[in-house]
């Protein structure tokens, strides 16, 4: 099992953050981001619980392809809480395709910084682990390992990028310059994605990681 842990801060007051969070994608850091799509929303004691399903793109190495059957996309499960008392926006991932090779959960808490309110710490965490045997499994989690290290600090930058589309510094209310979120129709839906959203309907939450 590989770890990964870092932390960054968003100059941004945490209302900005949490309005800008549902507008990550798409963004120009992003791009591997093909679509999202939400399959549950309900407000619990005052706090938002979402979950969603992400489409991504599937680059990996050939030696990698040979488990995986060369599989082009895979899909993600979103699961977050918002919490606007505390000022909390908690998101749990986790990978539902391909995780005969290899499983990535990650936690993500944007928490407004305890020492300057107009700015937003942001703390990430994920666990990435393998089934593979006879060996195969330690240099999967090290490649995973170092693409999901690379393509965090890309969600950081897409995020400071939406941040900064949408608010100038001094003002509280979005602008006119707000990116579009991704639409996906039924028609533009491959059974692989309709697979892939039934099954997120039905798997049991994400146990939260501390």
């Amino acid at each position: 099992m590989k770890f990964y842990s870092d932390s960054s801060v968003l100059n941004f007051c945490w209302e900005q953050v949490a309005v800008s969070f549902w507008q990550r994608y798409p963004n120009p850091f992003a791009k591997h981001v093909l679509s999202e799509d939400v399959i549950s929303r309900k407000v619990i004691d005052q706090e938002l619980y979402s979950k969603r399903l992400l489409r991504k793109t599937n680059k990996m190495t050939n030696w990698v392809k040979k488990f995986s059957g060369g599989e082009s996309f895979t899909y993600i499960v979103e699961e977050s809480i918002v919490d606007p008392i505390r000022k909390l926006i908690t998101t749990y991932t986790r990978n539902i395709a391909m995780q005969h090779i290899v499983s990535v959960e990650e936690k993500v808490v944007y928490k407004q910084d305890p020492e300057n309110k107009d700015m937003v710490v942001c703390e990430r965490k994920a666990w990435i682990s393998s089934p593979l045997r006879f060996g195969a499994s330690g240099p999967v989690c090290s490649f995973v390992h170092k693409r999901f290290k690379k393509n965090s600090l890309k969600a950081t930058e897409g995020f400071r990028h939406v941040l900064e589309s949408m608010f100038s510094r001094n003002d509280q209310s979005p602008s006119m310059n707000i990116p579009g979120q991704m639409y996906m129709s039924k028609e533009m839906m491959t059974e692989g994605a309709k697979k892939a959203t039934e099954y997120a309907m039905k798997i049991k939450p994400l146990i939260p990681k501390t």
